[in-house]
């Protein structure tokens, strides 16, 4: 009998996790996913019609324009949440205070570049060099794509960059990605926009930010390049190894940048 519960349970965890990967990847045209995240999701067909990208059309608001310093976790021991950050672009994250984006934006992750061999391009270092630890749930997002990118394409290829953080709850907190270029045949080449959303996390809670580039066979046998971005709660089953994600609504950026 226990066998059997386990089996079901195991079934049903891998029932989720596939259902997430699969509304995470779908998207629907030019409206709001209500089943993850609640992305806004657009295709077009690029790369002489051969190769498609899924792009979200959410704009982060001057984003190369906006400074940044390394993220630092909170002094206080209470009334925090755990971000997982998984990328193979770049992640920010900051607390959201009145009605305007931060002046100065802090680096969560991003992605290095690495050669043939693995080994790391010094002109394209990983953020964080080492990967750190809070004793999170298992991971349950799908793993990001290697790729190469559309400048200096000669330099190696971007690899994902797995963190974890705590992260402070009493304010909204931001998610923000400069975005991705992938490069294609001569001078094409597909592009993930940079966005940001916020959301209100909790205390005590664990969380998964997936953010970057991942691909898959289309349905004409192509190669398809999916853009992903956005939060999920982390839900461990009481007694049980099994972890369910859950969708969070995000809630628009701030559209003017603080002045100090």
């Amino acid at each position: 009998m226990r066998q059997l519960l386990d089996s079901s349970g195991s079934q049903s965890h891998h029932l989720a996790i596939a259902s997430f990967v699969h509304a995470l990847e779908r998207g629907q045209k030019n409206r709001p996913s209500r089943r993850f995240f609640g992305w806004q999701v657009n295709k077009d067909i690029v790369m002489r019609a051969v190769t498609f990208v899924i792009f979200f059309a959410v704009a982060l608001t001057g984003c190369s324009g906006i400074p940044s310093v390394p993220y630092e976790e909170p002094a206080q021991s209470e009334d925090l949440a755990h971000v997982r950050v998984i990328t193979n672009s770049s992640v920010y994250g900051d607390s959201i205070m009145g009605s305007c984006a931060p002046a100065t934006r802090h680096k969560m992750a991003d992605a290095g570049r690495f050669g043939r061999d693995g080994t790391a391009n010094i002109n394209y270092p990983q953020y964080p060099l080492k990967s750190a630890s809070v004793r999170m749930p298992k991971r349950v997002a799908p793993t990001l794509t290697e790729y190469v990118p559309a400048t200096r394409m000669g330099e190696g290829v971007y690899k994902e960059v797995v963190t974890e953080y705590r992260v402070r709850t009493d304010l909204p907190f931001q998610i923000a990605t400069l975005g991705a270029t992938i490069g294609g045949n001569g001078s094409t080449y597909l592009s993930c926009a940079g966005q940001a959303v916020v959301y209100k996390l909790e205390p005590g809670k664990d969380y998964e930010a997936l953010v970057g580039v991942r691909s898959r066979s289309s349905n004409d046998g192509e190669q398809a390049i999916i853009c992903m971005f956005g939060v999920i709660e982390l839900v461990s089953l009481p007694g049980t190894s099994i972890v369910i994600p859950q969708k969070l609504t995000p809630a628009a950026p701030p559209q003017v940048v603080c002045k100090n």
